[in-house]
């Protein structure tokens, strides 16, 4: 039987913690963890795993793809020297949405500029953007769940956290790679049937992802 929602001390309740962002602190906290955690481990993926794999069939160089894309990483790295702006401007649930919205625009202008002739340079500046917006956003989501929940709630949702964390990992590396392949093979509705067409494809795939959850973190979040 499901735990009595009623209780103030339920992990699957969000009671009105001190300092909890939002008119609807007492929402679930199930309607957003597992989507926003999700949505963290997504960009990170992508842009570290994904875009490989995506250049060496779009026929870039080992050389060109080893050095441009290593450079990606290097947000994550030094996150912690704005993190402190984070919190001095506006709240993190504004920081969460936005640069959920970012992610989502970064890779319709992927999936745009793919087909182009420049489209190495423009979508590793692109790319670079996403990985700022990533790591801005992990700083926000992260900030947030220490806020909205209390010490109890944090205990007991870790683990689903880390989980749908790792679910983002493996849908990046594993369904949208397939995707990718499947539509490099056939053609759906005139779309799809090559290599750029394929990852056109799934990137516009994903860019909608992250507008949707966008949307979705914009009136379900705390």
């Amino acid at each position: 039987a499901l735990e009595n929602t009623s209780n103030p001390h339920s992990p699957l309740r969000t009671p009105a913690p001190s300092g909890a962002e939002g008119p609807h602190s007492s929402r679930s906290p199930w309607w957003w963890i597992p989507t926003l955690y999700f949505g963290e481990g997504l960009p990170y993926v992508i842009v570290m795993t994904v875009s490989v794999i995506m250049y060496k069939k779009l026929g870039i160089s080992n050389e060109d793809i080893a050095f441009y894309t290593s450079w990606l990483y290097l947000p994550w790295v030094i996150k912690p020297l704005w993190g402190p702006l984070v919190d001095l401007f506006r709240t993190k649930r504004f920081w969460i949405v936005a640069m959920q919205f970012v992610v989502g625009l970064a890779l319709a202008g992927v999936a745009f500029t793919l087909p182009g002739s420049a489209f190495f340079h423009t979508t590793i500046a692109v790319f670079w953007l996403m990985a700022f917006s990533s790591a801005t956003h992990d700083i926000a989501a992260d900030g947030f769940y220490m806020l909205a929940l209390s010490g109890q709630q944090q205990a007991f949702f870790v683990g689903i956290r880390s989980t749908f964390y790792r679910l983002a990992m493996i849908s990046g590396q594993g369904l949208f790679v397939i995707l990718a392949g499947y539509m490099e093979a056939n053609s759906v509705f005139g779309f799809g049937g090559s290599v750029v067409s394929a990852w056109v494809v799934t990137i516009s795939v994903l860019a909608a992802l992250f507008l949707c959850f966008a949307m979705y973190h914009l009136f379900m979040l705390p």
